[in-house]
């Protein structure tokens, strides 16, 4: 059921994805919605605007909150956060470490995944962290702690599961990653360039079992004439580097 002030995602009838609160009105080329309207009703039901058309109301997702929420450095992309919990196995109640928080995406993705597991996200600019610590808390998640400190210095936390990096120098983390890791949990290093992973990779493989992967999406569309791949697809954003800590 709707709330007043809940997060709800609007779908007009070519299909884009506005995410507001239920309040108010909301503009539109299509017209005006009045939001207060949906207050106790179910998600699931269309609402017109004052010109008669449709958009259609669901709750958001987290992907679908990740995919509109505030962004201000490049995010890691959904598509490689899920790889980061497929090669780990992250589940519910597992704990993680994390550096580099940005907006918050990867954190929301895998708060999500872990709860109630908590994650320790480290941020050396709190303005990063203020648009993060937002991103969060309009998600409702309440098992993210945030620390305005720098990784390169320590990690607090022992006996977690995954320390997740996405800094310029990764190999920086490599021995207190490894001394804060319970025997079979992971270190993640996202880097964009080849020189980056390989120093990485360098510097872990004395202290971990390493994998190097990337992950490539790329849509199909169908048509009249036929069905193909679309012209623009989601190529490299970064390698995803995996360390298990297994001696």
């Amino acid at each position: 059921m709707i709330s007043e002030e809940d997060n709800i995602l609007l779908i007009d009838k070519k299909g884009k994805k506005y995410m507001v609160k239920c309040k108010g009105t909301f503009h539109s080329h299509y017209g005006v919605l009045d939001l207060d309207e949906l207050a106790g009703k179910d998600y699931g039901i269309k609402i017109k605007t004052h010109r008669g058309d449709d958009f259609i109301v669901l709750k958001p997702t987290f992907i679908d909150y990740i995919e509109k929420m505030r962004k201000m450095p490049q995010i890691i992309q959904p598509k490689d956060a899920a790889m980061i919990v497929t090669v780990t196995g992250l589940s519910r109640g597992d704990n993680v470490v994390e550096a580099g928080i940005g907006s918050g995406a990867l954190t929301i993705f895998l708060a999500n995944t872990i709860s109630p597991g908590k994650i320790y996200s480290y941020e050396i600019r709190e303005d990063f962290a203020k648009i993060a610590e937002k991103n969060i808390k309009e998600f409702k998640l309440d098992n993210v702690f945030i620390k305005i400190k720098d990784i390169y210095d320590e990690i607090e936390e022992k006996n977690v599961d995954l320390v997740a990096l996405d800094l310029p120098e990764p190999e920086k983390v490599v021995e207190t990653a490894y001394d804060s890791l319970k025997y079979g949990g992971f270190i993640f290093a996202y880097t964009p360039s080849l020189e980056q992973m390989l120093r990485f990779r360098k510097k872990a493989r004395d202290y971990f079992q390493i994998k190097t992967i990337e992950c490539i999406l790329r849509e199909y569309e169908s048509k009249k004439l036929g069905t193909r791949p679309k012209t623009l697809m989601i190529g490299h954003t970064g390698f995803l580097t995996f360390g298990r800590k297994i001696f």
